[in-house]
């Protein structure tokens, strides 16, 4: 019974896959991606472009060129409006010194004079 069984199966060993993929309509196509998704989803021995389902049904909508698209996004830069700042910026200094310059120029004065305890003292 086992030999025979063998030699039902050596007919199968010629078969070429990607004919018949290639044979199959677009209707066949969907329902054997159906039937190998209820199958194993999660089988790790599946590529990764048969675990999940394609949903991309869009038709490719023309051929790419990059300098078109570079042209494209330039223009697009040069006439996007900037947003505005909500506080424009003025220079001003926000918060204020611990000491002001009169007295930092004075402490520096009295340091090199000696008159403050400094290093060596």
């Amino acid at each position: 019974m086992a030999l025979s069984f063998k030699k039902d199966l050596e007919k199968y060993k010629e078969i070429d896959e990607d004919e018949i993929l290639n044979n199959l309509s677009e209707q066949e196509l969907k329902q054997l991606e159906t039937a190998l998704e209820e199958m194993d989803p999660e089988n790790a021995l599946l590529p990764a472009s048969m675990r999940q389902k394609d949903h991309t049904v869009k038709a490719a909508t023309g051929p790419y060129s990059r300098e078109k698209l570079l042209s494209f996004l330039e223009k697009e830069a040069l006439e996007y409006k900037d947003r505005d700042d909500v506080v424009s910026f003025s220079g001003e200094r926000k918060g204020r010194r611990p000491w002001s310059i009169k007295t930092e120029m004075m402490l520096c004065l009295s340091l090199e004079r000696g008159k403050v305890g400094g290093p060596g003292v």
